[in-house]
């Protein structure tokens, strides 16, 4: 990131957005069939260089040996960007409150929507986003009935 901010060809630049995503993998829910859990998140940070007029996009994803390891449930490590890039500062606080991501050397460690001392990180995918059940209504007896998930492939 600071050969980004700081080269020739890329001093003028500006972060714009960081987000994160979580990719699935293969293993199965809780030993339930056609359930994945998350593999690991993916941070991305997207640059614009106003000098070319072009966007970068940097993804983070399993670097290991550096510090940052997504595949355990303990929270994940990066060094914060905030000092070469002011807009990073709140960029860096949503991702790390939603997605459970911290910032190292970061300085500003306030909230922004959760209660202080909630580390749930509610962008994380922790459970099956198709569900369990699906239910229906049922009109000639009046009732909602409950049916195990069928996917189809």
């Amino acid at each position: 990131m600071t050969h980004f901010r700081l080269s020739s060809i890329f001093y003028s630049s500006q972060l714009v957005d960081i987000f994160a995503y979580e990719v699935v993998s293969n293993k199965k829910f809780n030993n339930v069939k056609n359930y994945s859990t998350p593999l690991s998140t993916i941070v991305c940070y997207n640059i614009h260089s106003l000098y070319s007029q072009d966007r970068f996009f940097i993804f983070v994803n399993n670097l290991g040996n550096n510090g940052i390891n997504f595949n355990n449930n303990s929270n994940s490590t990066l060094e914060s960007i905030a000092e070469l890039y002011p807009s990073a500062n709140w960029l860096e606080r949503e991702v790390s409150e939603l997605h459970g991501v911290t910032f190292s050397g970061k300085k500003d460690l306030r909230n922004l929507m959760l209660q202080y001392g909630d580390s749930s990180a509610p962008f994380k995918k922790l459970s099956p986003t198709v569900g369990l059940k699906e239910m229906f209504y049922e009109p000639l007896k009046d009732t909602l009935v409950q049916n195990p998930v069928t996917i189809q492939l």
